[in-house]
């Protein structure tokens, strides 16, 4: 694995690790004395991760970074055509196997039609999934774009409110996007 990638695998479980000690106690969302306001859903449990990430990508005024193991789900991708149409910055990275798939490859051509850059990885699996809303949020988790992810499987979202952690994920994906890792979609 890349030194870049470990880098942001590394940022993402430090991410995961603070919901599940506890930072989150009684409630989706909590917000900290510096302004950190953290929220998260898991499926059939508490939120609804699709609703959630759909909800950040609406929300998203100026720039969305986005790095994702697969993109299947209509809804995400409705949203995200629509923040292109707003004039929003976007730019993904995706594994490159899963931009081949059917379902997949439909919605990747639709972005391109949108002018909206996509990097691959096709030397090793892109496995992280990853949002930045405006340099001001950061949602992570286990849950892919995917129908199955809304539909059939267990997943949670985080997603965390804090410039200071978006603008280090963002310089993070600004590495990886610029590295020799990727190529054009």
């Amino acid at each position: 694995m890349s030194k870049k990638i470990g880098t942001i695998v590394l940022l993402l479980s430090l991410v995961i690790n603070l919901v599940f000690l506890g930072i989150i106690i009684k409630d989706s969302t909590q917000e900290d004395s510096g302004g950190t306001q953290l929220s998260y859903s898991i499926t059939g449990y508490q939120g609804d991760p699709e609703k959630d990430l759909v909800h950040v990508i609406n929300n998203t005024k100026s720039e969305l970074n986005i790095a994702i193991y697969n993109l299947d789900n209509e809804q995400i991708a409705d949203a995200i055509y629509a923040a292109a149409e707003r004039g929003v910055s976007i730019r993904i990275i995706a594994d490159g196997e899963n931009t081949e798939n059917k379902d997949s490859r439909k919605i990747f051509k639709e972005f391109e039609k949108l002018n909206i850059p996509i990097k691959i990885s096709t030397d090793e699996k892109m496995h992280v999934k990853l949002t930045i809303s405006d340099n001001q949020t950061v949602v992570t988790g286990s849950f892919n774009y995917t129908k199955d992810s809304a539909e059939e499987n267990q997943e949670n979202l985080v997603t965390v409110k804090d410039s200071d952690l978006a603008s280090s994920m963002n310089d993070t994906f600004n590495q990886l996007w610029n590295s020799n890792d990727l190529e054009d979609w």
